[in-house]
């Protein structure tokens, strides 16, 4: 007797077999999960120019706008044709001028929540780059294709990105790490939604990381869905700005 197990994802469908021996199949459904990575990689290292080439609002408009695409196969070329766009204008002289350069950690932004970039890029700043869910950590590493196990490769990829579920979480400050140093930044707001609890409980490690190993201000801002508080954040942010 044999058992057939199938899964019909966005990316690839799987099919295991077993009985007696076991066999493992592997289908791309859509895109290449690894070229798509790599293409939104590309174009959000391009915020390692100083000065910028555009907004931080700009840079997530388009890694967030990604995951609404139905056709996935298309985004890839898409993303390199972007990015290819605001190289050849980068060159042509186009750019944010100098402003003081912050990365953006804690909760998924999207929506009502960027009322924090907004703060930080109307008082001086720019986002440089963002280490949370639905930035830099999401597509900084890629599935090792050439493992012979391709689904441990993929396990492997996911548990090793550095979310505040997981303790511990090494792989999180790695990540920060790198950020800073390669995108010269000069100041990191965490931002934190009420309720997050795990967010919570990380934010006081990642501010003493942040003060004590980077040497750079840290800002920790707790917020929701609502507009309620944009005048506070907008004080407590341009006082941030203010002092570097």
């Amino acid at each position: 007797m044999y058992y057939v197990g199938i899964d019909i994802g966005s990316t690839a469908s799987k099919t295991v077999v077993t009985g007696d021996k076991e066999m493992k199949f592997v289908l791309p459904t859509g895109w290449s999960s690894n070229e798509g990575h790599r293409a939104l990689k590309d174009f959000y290292e391009l915020m390692k120019l100083d000065p910028a080439p555009m907004k931080g609002e700009n840079l997530y408009n388009v890694l967030y706008g990604t995951t609404f695409k139905f056709d996935r196969s298309k985004v890839p070329a898409e993303i390199d044709a972007l990015t290819a766009k605001v190289k050849e204008e980068y060159a042509a002289g186009k750019n944010e001028g100098r402003k003081h350069r912050i990365l953006i950690t804690g909760c998924p932004m999207g929506g009502a929540t960027m009322k924090v970039v907004k703060a930080i890029e109307e008082n001086g700043g720019v986002v440089v780059a963002f280490e949370n869910c639905s930035g830099a950590k999401s597509v900084d590493r890629l599935i090792d294709e050439s493992d012979p196990d391709i689904y441990e490769a993929i396990a492997r990829r996911y548990l090793s990105i550095g979310c505040s579920v997981m303790t511990p979480n090494p792989n999180r400050f790695e990540l920060l790490n790198e950020l800073i140093d390669e995108y010269q930044v000069e100041a990191v707001v965490e931002m934190t939604l009420q309720a997050c609890h795990t967010y919570n409980v990380e934010a006081g490690k990642i501010g003493r990381f942040v003060r004590e190993e980077k040497h750079i201000p840290y800002l920790h801002v707790e917020t929701d869905y609502s507009q309620s508080d944009v005048g506070q954040l907008n004080t407590r942010i341009a006082a941030l700005i203010e002092m570097l």
